[in-house]
């Protein structure tokens, strides 16, 4: 169970960013939001779409290095059914931007609106999507403040970019889906819900077990798990020596190993979701 002293500070902070993004919309042109390329349905805010309205916006699949390139492709044609959405991967050297230029300027014509010489943006998205990092790679420097926990935004930020057009930073952190167990795994995964609102140890398994079926090679070479074996986390933990007293596998330290390879790229590029899954798959329940 999350602790309650957290869960009030994290639902302080959705309530915050609801509020501001109801009042800050209508002072900007286009709606960026951000979500994880490796979970582009279980990273995105429920009701985002029907609180943004008829605004203009644009799907940013960002960490898109860590994702499988052929998924997100896949991804990319669903998602442009409906609205102009690019991928990017942020990490390392200058990243091309082009495509979100592109695609902002698309989504302020299929509104029918004049594109305006020095637009104005707002940043949308979950904790740990590559908001803020997205955001200090369009202004050409660290404007944004990044960290591994909700709510590092503690305040409404303007950012100027060097076309000329500005970008709003919106503070808070906007509500995950945490009804269904198998998105609740995926965003404890990518980092969008902290180990507090979730089962960290049976979310471990879920992953261990989705990596299995899509990159088993990664798990031999990293902890020597065989493809026949069933990928226990047990066996994560006995491969790496994190034992308890008398030998018995520390399954919670295994589950941490496990997340920080996992989010380091070590455990290979692959993506949690397909576009053709109606609802993610895996093991039934809810989190806790």
């Amino acid at each position: 169970m999350a602790d309650e002293g957290a869960a009030g500070v994290l639902a302080g902070h959705m309530v915050r960013a609801t509020r501001l993004l109801r009042q800050l919309l209508p002072s900007v042109d286009v709606a960026w939001e951000v979500a994880d390329a490796r979970a582009p349905r279980a990273s995105r805010a429920p009701g985002l779409a029907r609180l943004c309205g008829d605004k203009p916006r644009v799907v940013i699949l960002a960490k898109r290095d860590l994702a499988e390139s052929e998924v997100t492709t896949a991804w990319l044609a669903r998602l442009r059914r409906d609205t102009p959405a690019v991928a990017l991967a942020l990490s390392g050297g200058d990243p091309d931007l082009a495509p979100l230029w592109e695609a902002t300027a698309e989504a302020l014509r299929r509104s029918g609106r004049r594109a305006p010489d020095s637009w104005r943006a707002m940043a949308l998205g979950m904790p740990n999507t590559g908001k803020s990092t997205l955001l200090n790679r369009v202004s050409g420097g660290r404007h944004a403040a990044v960290g591994a926990v909700p709510g590092v935004t503690r305040g409404q930020q303007w950012i100027r970019l060097p076309s000329g057009g500005r970008v709003c930073d919106l503070p808070g952190v906007l509500p995950p889906r945490l009804g269904l167990w198998p998105v609740a795994w995926r965003l404890w995964a990518v980092g969008a819900i902290g180990p507090g609102q979730v089962d960290a140890e049976r979310a471990a398994e879920a992953l261990l077990e989705w990596i299995a079926q899509r990159s088993p090679r990664t798990l031999e070479a990293r902890y020597g798990l065989e493809s026949e074996s069933p990928p226990y986390l047990g066996r994560v933990a006995a491969a790496r020596g994190w034992l308890r007293a008398g030998g018995v596998p520390d399954t919670s330290r295994a589950a941490t190993g496990l997340l920080a390879d996992w989010r380091r790229g070590l455990l290979g590029c692959v993506s949690l979701e397909e576009p053709g899954e109606e609802v993610a798959g895996g093991s039934g329940g809810v989190a806790t």
